[in-house]
């Protein structure tokens, strides 16, 4: 299996809580955290891909403690100890590029997705949905939440909020992953009619929808774009190409921030339903 979310991403440890307060903060934002067209028996059947941390299960739990809850990656990395999960949340490696065993097709009440843009290449998209939603019963729902960064735009709150240097190092990861980041939140309802989905339903919601979330945001945001760099650095590139040593960088960055700078973004949700015949 190849995990191209390493071309630009890490997962040590230390990626656990800043994964963890971003997918808080942007289901908070959502204002939900399965769609209100999603209509799931008592004790369903769950599969997370790209699970991560797990947090989607975990978070999705306590609504539904009779669940069969399942998470899939393909990287054990970030996994929460077996030790800690509940009874019915288990987690194993599968690479969702790849076709599932069949033994898991038409298994599941729903499939659900988030955040995947950093291991997708263009390409990728197509042949992850047609997998994903092979994993439905009939009548299952499929959801995936991506987030549109190459529309997004650096704020000011305030008149003497100041933005130069964050854009500047948020500016430069946009340009590294560009070709990544202009797929997936805008393709993704046109794929699931391929892969025989029905009921498609698109939301769009502001990134600051809660406005008080904005500060933690847009502080997980750059807490992301510098992980990107100080694993750019390691890999051999310059520290120069960010202006200054990261360090001294990101002293200032989160000066701004607390200046009133903000990043806004679009997040896209895309639900769709397999045919009940």
């Amino acid at each position: 299996m190849t995990d191209t979310y390493t071309d630009h991403m890490t997962r040590r440890p230390s990626e656990v809580q800043r994964l963890n307060d971003q997918f808080d903060l942007m289901t908070e934002n959502i204002g939900y955290i399965l769609h209100p067209s999603v209509t799931l028996p008592p004790a369903p059947r769950i599969a997370d891909i790209g699970t991560g941390t797990a947090r989607f299960l975990l978070r999705l739990q306590p609504t539904y403690p009779d669940a069969r809850l399942e998470g899939f990656d393909i990287s054990s990395s970030l996994y929460p100890p077996q030790s800690t999960l509940p009874p019915n949340v288990s987690l194993a490696e599968l690479d969702m590029k790849q076709p599932f065993p069949e033994d898991m097709h038409g298994k599941y009440d729903l499939v659900h997705a988030r955040m995947l843009v950093a291991a997708m290449r263009p390409s990728d998209w197509e042949t992850a949905v047609r997998n994903l939603a092979r994993l439905l019963k009939p009548g299952g729902f499929l959801q995936w939440e991506e987030c549109d960064f190459l529309n997004a735009e650096w704020k000011k709150s305030a008149p003497n909020s100041s933005i130069e240097k964050t854009r500047h190092i948020g500016d430069a990861f946009r340009a590294a992953l560009h070709e990544r980041l202009m797929h997936g939140w805008n393709t993704l309802p046109d794929h699931m009619p391929a892969a025989g989905l029905t009921s498609i339903v698109s939301d769009v919601v502001s990134s600051d929808r809660v406005p008080e979330t904005r500060e933690k945001v847009t502080e997980g945001i750059l807490n992301l774009v510098f992980t990107w760099a100080r694993l750019m650095v390691e890999r051999g590139a310059s520290e120069t190409m960010f202006g200054d040593t990261l360090d001294r960088l990101e002293n200032v960055v989160h000066d701004e921030i607390r200046s009133g700078c903000y990043f806004k973004y679009n997040i896209h949700v895309a639900c769709a339903r397999k045919a009940l015949v």
